[in-house]
């Protein structure tokens, strides 16, 4: 084990001189990179998500989620299996995407307002990409189809539940065999525990907004950085080509959806395409996912291979969909 993650270093360290070589061999793709990434951050991350993670941390900090949690879950707790607490985070991951619902679910875990593992069964069903992001941005601006706004949004998002679906019955298959049920750690947790009335104070207004700060920087550095990579691998090759474009898209998925439909190739290929990416939410997502679990201990390791998992489903269901519509 000592010796994996002596070469694991080895190998992270080798990466970080090979990035810091291509910054220097190709100077302005470093730039227009970083250039287009801060852009990107200051002008729709920053005011879209710094305002949401404040008011998320307060509403979360003065138990204002647990009421509504306690609203929701008749409907959604019931039909998805999670206690109370966890019907907050799928209203908030469904509503604003990745990483917010990643950041929703990692405040409750730490809270120890869910357990363990449901909270790695919300972060790999509700850490996706935004509704906006998927029926405007990929189907409006990018395929320019109107009508694949809502079957897009589903095959992204069904591919999400049902991946989940599949870990939790995979886990609870694990436990059984230790004597140790799923369902033991998603159980409605006790009223008096988690639905406490706390005063507002400015305190807790100061520690929502440097936490939301915090975050938003994080996810803005990442963001610069996988921007640059994206933007080497733009000035390598011949433009246009299949295989830079899906090498962008497993990067960045902004970019990589946009390389993507400036292929000339059938439109049912791209929404394939563009199902695959969405779905995966690139390296850069992961990225940002991993900034935002600070310190709910929840796995980023399970949350890949289950978001490969995800992303192949989408693939199945965007083939079923082009398939039916011809």
């Amino acid at each position: 084990m000592k010796l994996i993650k002596k070469y694991k270093s080895k190998l992270l360290k080798g990466l970080i001189l090979f990035f810091f070589i291509l910054m220097f061999l190709f100077p302005y793709a470093s730039y227009k990179g970083a250039s287009s990434g801060l852009m990107l951050w200051f002008i729709n991350v920053l005011p879209t998500l710094l305002p949401f993670i404040i008011v998320s941390n307060l509403m979360i900090r003065l138990n204002i989620a647990g009421k509504i949690s306690k609203l929701l879950y008749p409907l959604i707790g019931r039909l998805f299996r999670v206690s109370p607490n966890g019907s907050y985070p799928i209203l908030i991951g469904f509503l604003s995407g990745l990483p917010m619902g990643a950041k929703t679910v990692a405040d409750l875990a730490t809270d120890n307002k869910i357990g363990q593992k449901e909270s790695h069964f919300l972060l790999i069903m509700c850490n996706n990409a935004s509704p906006i992001f998927i029926m405007s941005y990929i189907a409006l601006n990018q395929l320019k189809m109107p009508k694949l706004r809502i079957p897009l949004f589903m095959i992204i998002y069904g591919s999400s539940i049902l991946s989940a679906i599949i870990y939790r019955i995979y886990r609870n298959h694990y436990d059984k065999r230790k004597q140790n049920n799923f369902d033991i750690n998603i159980s409605p947790v006790p009223p008096n525990s988690n639905y406490k009335s706390v005063r507002f104070s400015f305190d807790i207004l100061d520690k929502s907004i440097m936490d939301g700060f915090e975050v938003v920087t994080k996810i803005g550095g990442y963001i610069i950085l996988f921007s640059i990579l994206a933007q080497i691998i733009n000035e390598i090759g011949s433009s246009f080509s299949f295989f830079k474009a899906m090498a962008m898209g497993l990067l960045e998925i902004t970019t990589g959806v946009d390389q993507i439909c400036k292929i000339r190739m059938d439109s049912s290929i791209k929404i394939v395409l563009v199902s695959f990416l969405a779905s995966f939410g690139g390296l850069s997502g992961l990225a940002q996912t991993k900034s935002v679990l600070g310190k709910s201990r929840l796995s980023i390791k399970t949350y890949f291979l289950v978001k490969l998992l995800s992303s192949f489903i989408a693939i199945l269901l965007a083939l079923l969909y082009v398939l039916s519509i011809k």
